[in-house]
């Protein structure tokens, strides 16, 4: 079995899916804009994070 090559960007792609299941979720039980808006700021916030920290490796890494 090939191994397969793990993504540094894998805590973004699971704060958006959070964020597209949570918003799906509470679109079916009852719109919660404040909610939605919630998970939205959440998603964002770790994907600034990640994103930080992936550039910041690639920049350790450089040296």
């Amino acid at each position: 079995m090939a191994g397969t090559k793990i993504s540094r960007w894998n805590l973004s792609k699971a704060g958006f899916t959070a964020f597209g299941l949570a918003t799906i979720f509470y679109l079916i039980t009852g719109p919660n804009i404040p909610a939605i808006l919630g998970f939205l700021t959440s998603a964002i916030i770790l994907f600034i994070l990640n994103a930080v920290y992936v550039f910041y490796t690639n920049k350790k890494s450089g040296n």
